[in-house]
Parts: C-alpha cells; structure tokens; sequence
C-alpha cells in the first residue's frame, strides 16, 4: 500500500487526483457538519425569527436549501396543543417546503405530500384564509405536470384547483389573492377557448374590490380585459391589450419569468385564433428563448406547442423535429412515473386518513358507548320523573274535577233556590224607617236592611264596577253606610269587601258557563267583567273561592261536562 501511494505520489497527475480528492472529502465533510450545526442552532430559535430567516433565504439571497432547513424545522414543531400565530407559522411553513419541492427541485412527488398536508392542517384547524393559497398551490403543480406531460387531464385537474381556490378566497374575504388566481383561470380559457367554464369566475372578479397592493393586481387587470377581447373574439384589441401590460412588476418577482411566459402566451393564443401564423411563430420563438434562458419548465410546452405548429402548416420535418425534442424535454417515462407518483400519494394520504378516521372511530365507539349509559340512565330517570308528573297532574286533574262538579252543583242549588223565590213574587216592602236604641238597630229593622242589602248585590249590575264601594251599596239601599257595614258583620261575621268578592266570585262562575255569551271571553275579560282590574288578583280570589284555578275551571266549561252550562245567568245573580 505503502510502495502504491509512493508510485502515485510520484507522478504529478497522481498527486493531482489525489490532492482532489482530498479537497472533495474535506468539503463535503464540512457541509455536513456545518449543516448538522445549522440545524442544531436553528432548532433553538422561535418560530417567527425562523419563517423571517427562511423568506430571506429563499426571496432575497436566492439560497433555497437554507430556505428549506428553516421551514423545514418549523413544520416539524406541528403538535396538536399548537394555537395562535404558531400553528399559521407551521402550516404556512409546511406549505414553503411543498413550494421548494415543486419549483426548485421540481420533485412532484414530494411537493404534493407537503401541499397535502399543509391543506389537511388548514382545514382542521380552521385557518380559512390560507387554503385558497394551497389550492392555488397545488393547481400551479398540476398545471407544471400538464405542460411537462402535454396532458389534458392533469389541465382540467389544475383548473379544478383554480376555481375552488377563487371561491374560497372570496368565501374567506382573501381578495388580495384573487389576482395570481384569476390569471390562471385566463390562461386556461384562452388556452383552450373555453371561456363558458370560468365565467363565472372571470366576472365575480371584476365585481370585487381588489386592494391595490395585492400582488400583479395591475398585470391581472390587463390580462383580464384582453381576455374578455379574446372572449368576444376582437383578437387585434386583445394583443394589444396583452402588449400593453405593464412587466416591470415582473422583474423583481420569483414567478416573474412564469408569468411573463403566459403573457406571451395568451399573445400566441390570440395570434393563432386570429390566422396571424406568422406572427404566432415569432411569439413562440420569443418564449422559447425566455424559457430556455430560464430553463422553464414550460421548455415542453413549447416545444409541444411548435411541433403542434408546424403540424398544422404541414411542415413535417420540423414538426418532427420539435416533438423530439419535446419527448426529450420531458423524459416521458420518468415523468410519467412521477406524475402517477402524485396519484399514488394521494392514494397514501386517503389511507392514512382512513386508519386515523379508523382510530378516531374506536375512541368515538367507546366513549359512544359511556355516553349511552350516561343518555340511557339519564333517559330512565326523565321517564321516572314524567310517569310521576303525569300521575301527580292526574290527581290535581281529578281534585279538580270534583271540586267544579261541587261548585257546579252549588251554582245550581243557589239558582233553584233564587228561581223559586221569584216565582212566588214575593213583594217588595219599603222599609219604615230605622228605629234605634242607644244607636243600635233593633232586630226587626237589620233583618229589613239585610233583605235589601241582598236584593242589591242580586239584582244591580253597579257591583260589578271595579269602583263599587260599600258607600254606593248604602245610597242605593237608602241607609247610612255604618247601619249597611253593621248589618254586614253581624249578619254574616265578614267585612263588606268580603262579601263583594263572593257575589262576583260566583258570577264569574256563572259566566264562563254561559258559552253562548261569554264563550269567546279569555280569565282576563272574565275578571273584568265582573270588577277586577288584575288577573293575578282575581286567580287569587277564585281559586281560595272554589278551590281551581279559573283557566283549569273555565277549560272544564268548555268541556260542557255540567248541566249548568246551558243556564243564563242574570246580572246580580249571588249567593
């Protein structure tokens, strides 16, 4: 080995490959440790100075793996306690790192795993204004696989994002993102001259109010009112609208070289509608150059879009020659397997989903089952508690029954009784004046002014003004109001107010039995009829008279369930 390395060493081309190879090692050695150290340093810085530090990296010092180790470690902070301006931080980090994938590394792959669970992140934890981003994001892969692959499919697939990414902007009031969005929805039905599909769309965007430092808000303007043009096939207006928009905008942005290639492309659609062949070959040329300056992956859509060309104009040779070209550019087999590779992660991830949907399900199960007992015990104790109700609202029911078969039967004895007196025509006599005895009224006399008291609170409808009082009793008696109140107590051991409440109790009584009169009077119109201001006052008094409470009393007279619902009672009717 020795003699070997001294044969090598010996000859000066040796020593040259030697020292090389020796500079290689040290160096790939030193990206390693100084990547393993970044890493172990930038571990420890919080989250906004990371997302600071990767923007940097990857928008103004042009170094996307550095851009990619900071958004890398942030996306892997994601934990189900993140809150705040933590978890955006996370999710929009785990959406940088699917960008870098697709753009830079042009791994399709692995740019869809991440876009797929940036969204999946989005949308579980209700972050709104930032899924129309990812579906723009993930539309812009499928529109990259479509121009590598010259498929169609994958185009209607990146449309589909396009349009879901244009409503959920607006749902969520996102408008600054409306313009990169709408661009592509154009470039989609110029393309193909399927205006019709992105209508809607299109026109919903002139109605917004896009804020002016919304990014290419001014390009968009230009692009959609040369599209409209399109749409009313005025092609020479639509170029010149599509030449006039403004690109100094473009210079200074990442996706600027991408969007001033679709520029130059609705130009050539324009062209190509309008049989401008030969200016349509100029433009074409002219995007071949800016792409392969820029090495685009757009190279094989034009490449495509030429051999199409000439294809058309019967140039076989060159039409041949560019769509060699274009099988090249896209290497269609490993293309192909990483444009099927995209299905296969979104077959994963659906898996994935179903296994934690799975988990998430026993978890449910089980808890489902601890809350049926819970609902089931819960459920039995209600039941109890409503038989034991019902059986109570029976008995009350019953109590009450009987108590208004009572008064019904009462009511009917007492009309008998004042029927009987009438039809004896008993005669009235005017009493003699009130002898009295050391002011005291003889017997013979109060009996006499009692009659009258009782004839009065029968016959006059004035006690049932809520204003009566036992001073229009004694001017209507003719007597002196102490002799009337005397006579009260004595005669029946209450106050007159006493005496008053039982003679309209009763006609309350009568009265929501008269369904032919009363019948369409609610407790209110009852109670004011026969004197009271108050229902609460008159609940009161009628339920301590007969022991139910007057709606209870007056829903059993509907019922018609007594006799006495056909009686009509006079006014005064009483005890």
């Amino acid at each position: 080995m020795v003699r070997l390395i001294g044969n090598i060493m010996a000859d000066r081309r040796g020593a040259l490959v030697a020292l090389m190879l020796l500079v290689c090692a040290l160096a790939v050695v030193a990206e390693d440790v100084t990547f393993l150290n970044n890493r172990r340093q930038w571990e420890k810085l919080p989250t906004a100075t990371l997302m600071q530090m990767g923007n940097d990296f990857m928008n103004v010092k042009n170094l996307p793996d550095s851009a990619m180790l900071a958004y890398s470690i942030i996306a892997n902070r994601y934990n189900e306690n993140l809150k705040g301006e933590e978890l955006k931080l996370c999710i929009r980090a785990t959406c940088y790192v699917g960008r870098i994938y697709d753009d830079l590394y042009n791994s399709k792959y692995e740019a869809y795993k991440w876009y797929l669970k940036a969204k999946d992140l989005a949308e579980k934890h209700q972050y709104r204004t930032f899924i129309p981003v990812l579906l723009n994001d993930i539309g812009n892969l499928y529109l990259g696989l479509s121009n590598i692959l010259h498929d169609n499919e994958l185009f209607e697939e990146a449309i589909s994002f396009y349009k879901d990414a244009f409503w959920n902007a607006i749902e969520s009031k996102s408008l600054d993102l409306l313009p990169v969005i709408v661009i592509n929805l154009n470039y989609y039905a110029c393309s193909k001259n399927a205006f019709t599909q992105t209508q809607k769309e299109i026109e919903t965007y002139d109605r917004q109010s896009i804020p002016d430092s919304a990014r290419f808000k001014e390009f968009a303007d230009h692009i959609n009112s040369g599209a409209k043009l399109f749409y009313q096939r005025k092609f020479d207006q639509a170029i010149e609208v599509f030449r006039s928009t403004p690109i100094n905008s473009l210079k200074s942005d990442a996706n600027g070289v991408d969007l001033l290639i679709m520029l130059y492309e609705f130009v050539y659609f324009a062209q190509m509608e309008n049989c401008q062949k030969n200016d349509a070959l100029a433009t074409l040329n002219y995007i071949l150059s800016l792409i392969e300056s820029e090495n685009s992956e757009f190279i094989p859509e034009a490449y495509g879009q030429l051999a199409e060309f000439y294809r058309i104009d019967n140039n076989v040779e060159l039409a041949d020659k560019y769509e060699l070209l274009w099988r090249r550019s896209t290497d269609s087999i490993a293309q192909a397997t990483q444009a099927n590779s995209v299905n296969t992660v979104r077959f994963l991830h659906e898996i994935d989903k179903m296994n934690e949907e799975q988990q998430a399900l026993v978890v449910k199960q089980k808890h489902d089952r601890q809350m049926l007992w819970i609902v089931g015990a819960a459920a039995l104790v209600a039941i109890v508690l409503l038989v034991l109700l019902y059986i109570n609202r029976q008995h009350i029911q019953e109590n009450y029954r009987q108590l208004y078969e009572k008064n019904q039967a009462l009511l009917a004895a007492e009309d008998a009784r004042r029927q009987a007196a009438e039809s004896e025509q008993v005669a009235e006599v005017a009493p003699e004046a009130p002898k009295y005895s050391h002011n005291q009224m003889d017997d013979d006399v109060m009996d006499e002014l009692w009659l009258q008291i009782k004839r009065m609170m029968e016959t006059r409808e004035e006690i049932y003004d809520e204003q009566f009082t036992i001073d229009q009793l004694a001017e209507l008696i003719g007597a002196k109001k102490n002799y009337v109140s005397q006579t009260i107590n004595t005669k029946t051991g209450q106050a007159f107010s006493v005496l008053l409440n039982e003679y309209r109790i009763r006609e309350a009584c009568r009265r929501m039995n008269d369904r032919e009169h009363y019948g369409n009077f609610s407790v209110e119109g009852i109670a004011q009829s026969v004197g009271y201001g108050s229902r609460s006052h008159f609940a009161k008094l009628f339920k301590a008279a007969t022991g139910v409470p007057p709606s209870a009393y007056m829903k059993m007279c509907k019922e018609g369930t007594s006799p006495a619902t056909s009686m009509r009672p006079k006014a005064g009717e009483g005890l």
